[in-house]
C-alpha cells in the first residue's frame, strides 16, 4: 500500500466538481438563466491599512456604479451587485468562448467595534471600488488594560 501525501486544497476542488455535477444533473448547470448558464462569482477585494482607517478595494470591471449597493448592518459591511451580460440572446450561437462571469454578488466584512457608519466614504472609479472606513484600523490594535493588585476585595 502506497502512502498519499493528502492535499486538501485538492479535496476541496473535488468538491466542488462534484457538486458542479450533481446541480448539473439537476438541471441548474453552475446557475443556469434560462438556456445560458451564468457562473455564480464574487468580485475580489483587498483590505489595506492607512494610518488609523482601512480601506477595502474590490474589482467589479463592467458594473454601472448605479448597479452597486454598499451598506452596513450590525457591524457588518456589505457590498452587493450585480453584473448584466451584455446581450440578451435567446440562444447561444455565435460565442466561441463565453468564460466571463454574469449576475449578483454580495462580499461581506465584519467592522471592528467603534466604527462610525455614518462616516465611511466610497469612490469608484475605473472599475475599482474604494471603500474608506475611518478609524477601522485603530479599533483593531490591542488594547492594554493594566489592573493593579491588591484592587480587589480583602478577606
Amino acid at each position: 500500500m502506497a502512502i498519499k501525501r493528502w492535499d486538501p486544497f485538492g479535496e476541496v476542488l473535488s468538491l466542488q466538481r462534484e457538486m458542479d455535477r450533481v446541480f448539473g444533473r439537476l438541471g441548474f448547470g453552475r446557475f443556469t438563466n434560462g438556456n445560458s448558464a451564468t457562473v455564480a462569482w464574487m468580485p475580489r477585494i483587498d483590505v489595506r491599512t492607512t494610518g488609523d482607517d482601512m480601506v477595502v478595494y474590490a474589482e467589479l470591471p463592467g458594473i454601472d456604479k448605479d448597479d452597486i449597493d454598499i451598506e452596513v448592518t450590525d457591524g457588518v459591511l456589505a457590498i452587493k451587485g450585480e453584473r448584466k451580460a451584455e446581450s440578451e440572446q435567446k440562444d447561444d450561437e455565435g460565442w466561441l468562448i463565453r468564460e466571463r462571469s454574469y449576475g449578483s454578488f454580495e462580499r461581506a466584512l465584519t467592522l471592528p467595534e467603534g466604527v462610525d457608519p455614518d462616516k465611511i466614504t466610497a469612490d469608484y472609479n475605473d472599475g475599482v471600488l474604494e471603500v474608506h472606513i475611518p478609524k477601522a484600523a485603530a479599533a483593531l490594535k490591542p488594547r492594554k488594560h493594566r489592573i493593579a493588585l491588591g484592587s480587589g476585595r480583602k478577606k
